[in-house]
């Protein structure tokens, strides 16, 4: 599962980040009361798209830090799940990260790191977040490697598309060693791509048979003025699509898909149909999960 969380921030101020916007004394009044509110919606919406159990894997985009992650795992109902964690510690100005829940049941990291774009390959006082590598053994022997990532908005037009190329362009190269490593190693990188596969940006992630996007023809993960846009996407080696006789891990059928509960969304008045249901609209806190919605697959095994 792969969901971008929407501003996930604590109520304490980190005097090295501008999380100024998100303080109970701030506009927006982010007490303690709607952080923990929020954290249980979370936990609702990971527990639910799991349907009889927690998904295995949880990408989170949005996340402002360490200790968030660890009320979500330890302190919400989603502590009933027993997650362990990874998180990122970006040079994003908001303290904005990106973080991996695993059942460690399923999934026993042997390698993780934070992958940060050097900063000679960037704008002159630009910064992204970093993106995050995990590998793991599966409890079927296999090895799979897990990027979560989180590109630059689209805010700034021209130069943002700069930037996710950019960001993009460090994702191909960390891929491009693992299969020189292996010649069908078992890769997922899932996130907030704030782009369309078919994009100039995202293009390179699937030339040469790189990856695979399998949330391409979904009708879309958020929604900006009565339009779907999918911006958040999972892609897969191709490893992953066409199994073989000596092959224990593949994509099911069905494929992936937008979980999209009725609670996890709201009626939209101006445009009509239905919108995922935030936090807070503009300045107006009404209690929702994010504006983004969740992204599943499955993965099948056979021993």
């Amino acid at each position: 599962m792969s969901y971008n969380v929407e501003n996930l921030f604590d109520c304490v101020d980190d005097p090295l980040t501008q999380d100024e916007a998100f303080l109970p004394e701030a506009t927006r009044h982010w007490t303690p009361y709607r952080y923990w509110n929020k954290l249980h919606a979370i936990a609702r919406a990971i527990t639910a798209a799991g349907e009889d159990r927690a998904p295995d894997f949880v990408a989170l985009c949005e996340v402002e830090n360490d200790s968030v992650i660890r009320d979500l795992t330890r302190r919400s109902p989603l502590r009933t799940a027993r997650y362990d964690y990874l998180v990122t510690s970006s040079a994003d100005p908001r303290g904005i990260d990106v973080a991996l829940l695993y059942k460690p049941t399923t999934f026993k990291p042997f390698a993780h790191q934070a992958l940060r774009l050097p900063q000679d390959r960037l704008p002159e006082g630009q910064h992204v977040r970093d993106m995050l590598l995990v590998s793991g053994l599966l409890h079927t022997g296999d090895t799979l490697h897990l990027f979560v990532l989180h590109l630059p908005s689209r805010l700034n037009g021209k130069q943002s598309e700069r930037l996710r190329r950019c960001v993009v362009q460090h994702l191909c190269e960390a891929i491009d060693s693992l299969h020189d490593m292996h010649p069908r190693p078992y890769i997922v990188a899932m996130g907030d791509y704030n782009d369309t596969p078919h994009s100039k940006a995202l293009r390179p992630l699937i030339e040469q048979q790189r990856m695979v996007c399998i949330t391409e023809h979904l009708e879309g993960s958020y929604r900006y003025q009565g339009r779907w846009e999918q911006i958040d996407h999972i892609y897969l080696s191709p490893a992953l699509l066409t199994p073989t006789d000596s092959t224990s891990l593949h994509l099911a059928p069905q494929g992936a898909l937008n979980f999209a509960p009725e609670f996890l969304t709201e009626p939209e008045p101006l445009y009509g149909g239905h919108r995922p249901l935030r936090t807070y609209n503009g300045m107006r806190y009404q209690g929702g999960t994010s504006d983004h919605l969740p992204v599943c697959f499955d993965l099948l095994f056979r021993w």
